[in-house]
């Protein structure tokens, strides 16, 4: 029975030898062929071989094809038989997984072709490319030059992109994660938006650390958006959202935008930072939300800031939990009883913000200031908040 078996192996091995030796000839025999044939043969000889039971050995065909085209750049806006050529190579490098074909893959994806083309490239890359930081590199360069092009109105073809975006899920290396970002939220189309995204949630790595990757390097508007994904992902914990809230409204508070449109998108990162902070109770971040409230007020005062959002930074410090928090709202008290006692007036619901979020904090500091209220010209409801707000601190 073990003489039989081992007989067996022996003859599976010489099929397997002779399979080999055959498909080598076949190969061989294509690739003279298609070196001394006219155009339109070579055509037919890449189909034939395509079709044939060998066609996952036939690779080095068709890089030589690809590479017969790349030579040949200058005459195919003369003969569109090249891009057939070329477009059917592409497509079979894929098929046989050829990897030793991707730099002239690359080269392709380079020179002046059809869209047909240009996807059929990029559909090779993202099979042959994987683990090669150049290609992936260059693929990444791609898609942020297409981007940028779009996003200035430019003219850009949404198949070929769509085409890159597929393949940098395939490929899935964590580099592509902050451009692939950018291409599900440019507003694209929504079939292409949703490959980036299919796409970005392939790429391997640490979804955290492409998030603020996002947040830390893309421009203003891309950071909210990667902070409102980490806030509404079930990928990252409460801790981790916390985190990316506390590097956004660093980033928000510390960036400079040299336009109005800029300025806009960091107030609403700070904005949107500060909410999730605050639901999260992210008490290390008590001194950026402090400096996050002083410009709250100062843009509320010039008209650039909804009271909203004053009420918000406010309820933020309130649950921080702590001194330091406390001790600002004091200081914002004492600011406001100050001008309404001077008659300058007083908004209700900003004043009664800072004494709800003075009681959710129950440090004894504001106790002082929070009973002063009484005696200032206020509603009767502010007045009511500060003794409920009197009766919550802590001795």
């Amino acid at each position: 029975m073990r003489r039989a078996l081992g007989i067996l192996v022996m003859l599976c091995i010489a099929v397997f030898a002779v399979q080999g030796q055959e498909a080598k000839t076949i190969l061989e025999t294509f690739r003279r062929n298609f070196a001394i044939a006219s155009l339109d043969v070579k055509i037919q000889i890449l189909q034939d071989a395509a079709g044939g039971k060998s066609a996952r050995e036939m690779g080095p065909l068709f890089q030589q094809a690809i590479d017969f085209v790349i030579d040949n750049a200058s005459l195919i806006p003369s003969d569109p038989r090249f891009l057939q050529l070329a477009a059917l190579a592409a497509e079979q490098t894929a098929v046989a997984a050829y990897v030793p074909a991707r730099y002239s893959a690359w080269k392709l994806f380079q020179i002046d072709c059809d869209t047909t083309t240009l996807v059929r490239a990029a559909g090779a890359l993202g099979v042959i490319g994987a683990g090669d930081a150049e290609i992936i590199g260059d693929l990444n360069g791609y898609l942020e030059t297409q981007n940028t092009l779009f996003s200035s109105g430019k003219a850009t073809d949404l198949q070929v992109i769509a085409a890159c975006v597929q393949a940098l899920g395939k490929l899935a290396d964590p580099s592509s994660f902050p451009v692939v970002f950018s291409a599900m939220n440019l507003g694209y189309s929504e079939q292409l938006s949703a490959a980036a995204r299919e796409a970005l949630l392939a790429i391997k790595g640490d979804f955290k650390e492409g998030i603020l990757a996002v947040i830390r390097t893309r421009p203003f508007a891309e950071k909210r958006m990667a902070l409102a994904m980490a806030l509404d992902s079930d990928r990252l914990s409460e801790d981790q959202k916390a985190q990316a809230a506390e590097i956004s409204l660093d980033a928000g508070l510390h960036s400079v935008a040299a336009d109005s449109a800029g300025k806009a998108a960091l107030r609403e990162l700070r904005f949107l930072a500060a909410r999730g902070l605050s639901e999260r109770k992210w008490s290390r971040a008590t001194g950026l939300l402090i400096e996050h409230i002083d410009a709250t007020i100062a843009e509320y005062d010039k008209g650039l800031a909804d009271k909203r959002y004053l009420l918000e930074a406010a309820a933020a410090l309130g649950a921080m939990g702590t001194h330091e928090a406390a001790v600002r709202l004091t200081q914002y008290l004492v600011l406001v009883n100050s001008y309404t006692e001077k008659g300058k007036g007083y908004d209700e619901q900003a004043v009664l913000g800072i004494i709800a979020a003075l009681g959710t904090l129950g440090d004894k500091v504001g106790f002082d200031d929070l009973m002063y209220t009484q005696y200032v010209n206020y509603s009767a409801a502010v007045k009511k908040a500060a003794r409920t707000a009197l009766e919550k601190l802590k001795w």
